[in-house]
């Protein structure tokens, strides 16, 4: 974890660029829980393991424009080998000159993520942006709002710890015993879960909301529905266009989603059921972000599809 991430004056944690880290962790019986790799290219984003991949073109290549896979772990493939994760899924559904970069990073919300889309907009030209919000967000804003207001002498401490850390295995003791602590996971409650394309099904994904006037109204005071309509004008102005795809029936999720819909953004309700989760993790596996993938690439490549419908499911290209 030391090698993979660096502190960020503004979104508090960011990819290190050009890394490869291998993340295991081992549940209490010696069986990994989670057991995954993760490599960062020049732009500090995830890219493929695989050596020699150029599935991604150079930066602004002709032609070629790029959907951004914007948000956190989720987004990001948190588990599961890059070639799993849903933007790299969603690369083979997509045309070829309609590229995906894998913006997602665990620990963001929606300040840092939309804010590392529109740093890279030059150098990979967005014309589509999907957002997958998660119930956590709002509390990562919070904290990246914090970390951005600290005296210059903080973030210098900060930084010095980071050196430190990617230096010294006994000053990443105190984090260590967090983790061992925070993710201590006895022996596997349920058998791994094998990947069946056939199962990956889109409409899986898609739940009924609640009704509607038992959602929270939305506090548009929040950092997190300021910075989106911003993002939203970012994108319009650069002829892209921004779906934002939002996690669970929690109460946060139902804000978000009211909020967007107030504000004519497309947003989608969406959850997984268990057999697309990681075993005692809780994130997407190999299924899930498949269907995600496919989910996306018809929304993309169809706008104008009513979720849910048989369209829905069906692959944009073959592949």
């Amino acid at each position: 974890m030391r090698r993979l991430h660096r502190y960020s004056r503004t979104s508090r944690v960011d990819l290190a660029a050009n890394v490869t880290a291998h993340l295991r962790l081992d549940r209490t019986d010696g069986t990994p829980l989670l057991n995954f790799v993760v490599t960062t290219g020049p732009d500090a984003f995830r890219v493929s393991d695989r050596p020699g991949d150029d599935s991604l073109p150079p930066p602004a290549a002709p032609g070629v424009r790029y959907l951004h896979a914007v948000g956190d772990s989720y987004t990001m493939g948190w588990g599961v080998d890059a070639s799993s994760s849903y933007p790299a899924q969603l690369a083979w559904l997509l045309p070829p000159e309609l590229r995906v970069v894998n913006l997602g990073v665990d620990g963001f919300g929606t300040l840092a993520a939309t804010a590392k889309s529109m740093a890279l907009a030059e150098r990979y030209p967005p014309a589509h942006a999907v957002y997958l919000f998660v119930p956590n967000d709002f509390s990562d804003d919070e904290q990246a709002r914090a970390v951005e207001q600290r005296p210059a002498a903080v973030h210098w401490a900060h930084e010095a710890l980071d050196v430190l850390r990617r230096h010294s295995a006994l000053a990443s003791t105190p984090f260590a015993l967090r983790y061992r602590l925070q993710f201590r996971v006895g022996p596997a409650r349920g058998e791994p879960r094998s990947f069946s394309d056939a199962a990956a099904v889109p409409e899986r994904l898609l739940v009924t909301a609640p009704p509607q006037d038992t959602w929270p109204a939305p506090l548009r005071t929040r950092p997190s529905f300021v910075r989106l309509l911003e993002y939203r004008g970012f994108l319009e102005a650069r002829g892209a266009t921004l779906t934002v795809l939002v996690l669970s029936t929690h109460s946060e999720s139902l804000e978000m989603l009211r909020f967007c819909r107030e504000q004519g953004i497309t947003a989608l309700l969406i959850e997984a059921p268990p057999e697309m989760r990681l075993v005692d993790e809780g994130h997407f596996n190999a299924l899930g972000n498949r269907a995600l993938a496919r989910l996306v690439a018809r929304l993309v490549m169809h706008p104008a599809a009513a979720p849910g419908t048989s369209e829905v499911g069906a692959d944009a290209r073959p592949h």
